[in-house]
């Protein structure tokens, strides 16, 4: 192996990789040396590369121990030593303390120790000696090692085996509903779905006997750029998007006689009723709007009326405090990048009160879940990355690579493959980092929920790096299986279960990995298929998983029954040319009578469609009939936990998203049809929830 093989090696820059069709596909060398480049490396600079490949693999060897150390929580914890034959018969003394306060200490001499590996370095032998630990409860632990000439400190990450499972004690079959928390409606938001519109929805679902609330990411925006609507380009996945928070909930806007003004005028009201009725979201409109509120609402606190209830100022001193140095880089971001023309905008303390509204209200959201009697509450969803523009990446510039993107490797649906505009962080900058940043980003969307699903959570073994202006990339691998602890140790902190979003190309190793160590998988209905292309029958599920009978990705039901969805996508430009719009018109006629037989085997096929050919035949548009007998059906899955979108319930046809498309359709902005409380007043949904609910009780599958 060349030295340039041997720092590719080093740097996770992988060879080759399967593609769709489970074909090897070589990476050429010149695409594989500019990632090493991007990474920040002079390929052409031969002793840069031996000194890069030194710093990666020789260096660690120098040192007893790395500063940051994942070990087994429980009976049978062990940190390998790398010593110098001179420390081989010198007495090592050791102390650990434990994140609860608890002291351990002994000694251990190295020669009386397992060796578990060597490194020739310098004409020198080093080697890896297997120290034992006590039993260690999970946590991050202080362990200090030293004798007479050296000392050395680490931390020690005890991480269970397993991560914390969805419900806690009270497991069994749970169902819920997701939406998209933009689209809801109400009689009295603002144009956008907001925390007070997530709370009517927990109520009604929890008195219909649903345990889930399944949510887009609610990640901060970065509402400087021409389009900030997608919420998987966020800003920074560690802080909330301030357009969910409700004015009205907040003691500054009642008792603010200049909130009281500005809602009077007359063109404010106009423009409110206007946001209100608009069946897409107007982002810009809300942001416009409700941050005017907001100005007016934060000087109100500012100037000293805002402590009533008594103790709020104290509470906002805490809630900054608490956030730290990551709440205060944030919010001097966004006061530098704001465009809006409020003099509030330009000071970092109106930010972070922001952020302190949205807190509050999202946790009570989670409460009153819990309080309802919902086994999990909410569902938050961990998006992949973050804009270079915002406040995450410009933050913390050291951890990610800003001359590469994450995306996709190319499929029949995009021939040249996917660049998503995500900078992608650098697995060595990670370590270095301690996993600071990972751990943050785990413990602020582990807040307020019960569950936390990771967007592409191949991302924690590897990641498709693109190189802008190329098509052209190659997989990058990342320290997989101390992310992997790391995240079953947060699960546990937080109480908060993991779902895997593991659609699509995912090696086999990874869901083997998720399976063994508690990780819900992630599955669609549309996707659940014998080898002969007919629909599973539901008792063949994945048992530890979570089915989506549809998501924002795909789709809705009636979409794809009525097979607007593909017209949608020929006309936006996205149906790929592998597949014109005849062949896929025609294999979705295929599909639809394999649904239909799969509910008449399952008894489920109402009376209007008991003949499935002729329904096929006389294009039988879809309705809510059809709509009941597939959600019963999906409830009978062996999956633990399972979700139907609330788009479904009321045969909306158009999707919230078309992936792969951008100006071609407004992405992200639909709204819901109707309003939530309305909704859930019908009859007929009654009936459907009814029905849906005891399925999901009298068991996971019926034959």
């Amino acid at each position: 192996m060349n030295s340039l093989e041997k720092l590719l090696y080093l740097r996770g820059v992988a060879a080759e990789y399967l593609n769709y069709s489970g074909d090897r596909i070589t990476v050429p060398t010149d695409v594989r040396l500019q990632l090493l480049a991007a990474m920040g490396h002079d390929v052409n600079d031969p002793e840069g590369v031996e000194r890069a490949i030194y710093q990666l693999d020789a260096l660690p060897w120098k040192c007893w121990l790395q500063p940051f150390t994942v070990v087994s929580a429980g009976a049978g914890g062990f940190v390998d030593i790398r010593v110098h034959p001179r420390d081989y018969a010198m007495p090592i003394d050791w102390r650990l303390q434990t994140e609860q306060g608890e002291e351990m200490a002994g000694q251990c001499v190295p020669a009386g120790m397992t060796e578990v590996g060597d490194y020739h370095l310098e004409g020198v032998r080093y080697s890896a000696r297997r120290l034992e630990l006590p039993p260690l409860p999970p946590g991050y632990h202080q362990l200090a090692l030293w004798n007479q000439d050296t000392r050395v400190e680490a931390v020690l990450a005890a991480c269970p085996p397993r991560c914390y499972q969805a419900g806690g004690r009270q497991r069994g079959p749970v169902a819920g509903i997701s939406c998209q928390l933009y689209t809801l409606r109400s009689a009295r938001n603002w144009g956008i779905g907001d925390f007070s519109d997530l709370e009517e929805l927990i109520e009604y679902s929890a008195a219909a006997g649903l345990d889930i609330i399944g949510l887009n990411p609610l990640h901060a925006p970065d509402m400087s750029a021409a389009d900030f609507a997608s919420p998987y380009s966020p800003s920074d996945r560690r802080f909330l998007n301030p357009l969910y928070v409700d004015p009205t909930r907040v003691p500054d806007y009642g008792n603010s006689a200049e909130v009281a003004s500005l809602l009077a005028d007359p063109a404010t009201r106009r423009r409110l009723a206007e946001l209100q009725t608009s069946p897409l979201v107007d982002y810009s409109g809300v942001a416009a709007l409700k941050f005017a509120v907001f100005d007016a609402m934060y000087r109100h606190f500012c100037a000293g009326e805002g402590d009533e209830p008594l103790g709020r100022t104290q509470a906002f001193d805490d809630f900054v405090s608490r956030g730290g140095a990551p709440l205060r880089a944030f919010s001097v971001h966004e006061s530098q990048r704001s465009r809006l023309p409020l003099d509030s905008a330009a000071e970092p303390r109106f930010h972070q009160y922001l952020q302190w509204l949205a807190e509050e209200q999202l946790a009570r959201c989670q409460a009153l879940a819990r309080v309802r009697g919902m086994k999990i509450g909410l569902l938050r969803d961990l998006a992949v990355g973050a804009v270079e523009e915002g406040a995450e990446v410009t933050t913390n510039r050291a951890l990610f690579c800003s001359r590469a993107s994450i995306g996709a490797p190319p499929d029949p649906l995009a021939p040249r493959g996917q660049d998503w505009n995500l900078p992608p962080p650098d697995p060595v900058a990670l370590r270095a980092d301690n996993f600071r940043h990972f751990i943050d980003l785990l413990r602020a969307n582990m807040a307020h929920c019960g569950a936390l699903r990771i967007d592409h959570v191949m991302g924690l073994w590897r990641l498709w790096w693109c190189l802008p202006g190329m098509d052209a990339g190659a997989y990058v691998f990342y320290p997989f299986e101390e992310l992997l602890a790391i995240l079953r140790l947060e699960s546990h902190r937080n109480e908060c279960a993991v779902i895997g979003e593991d659609l699509g190309v995912v090696p086999d190793e990874l869901r083997v990995r998720m399976s063994a160590t508690a990780v819900y998988g992630n599955r669609l209905l549309y996707f659940q298929r014998d080898p002969d292309q007919q629909f599973s029958a539901p008792q063949q599920h994945q048992a530890d998983a979570l089915l989506m009978v549809t998501n924002h990705d795909v789709a809705t039901l009636a979409g794809w029954w009525n097979t607007t969805d593909l017209q949608l996508r020929s006309d936006c430009g996205a149906l790929g040319d592998a597949q014109p719009l005849q062949a896929s018109l025609a294999q979705r006629q295929e599909d639809k009578h394999r649904l239909l037989h799969w509910l008449q085997r399952l008894q489920l096929l109402p009376l209007a469609w008991e003949d499935p050919d002729a329904a096929i035949s006389r294009q039988q548009p879809f309705d809510l009939g059809l709509c009941a007998a597939i959600l019963r059906a999906s409830a009978r899955s062996s999956a633990e936990l399972l979700l139907f979108q609330l788009d479904d319930l009321q045969l909306l046809e158009a999707p919230v998203n078309i992936p792969g498309t951008c100006r071609e359709y407004p992405n992200w902005r639909r709204k819901q049809r109707r309003e939530t409380a309305s909704l859930f007043a019908d009859p007929d949904i009654q009936a459907l929830l009814t029905a849906l609910v005891r399925e999901r009780a009298q068991g996971r599958a019926k034959p």
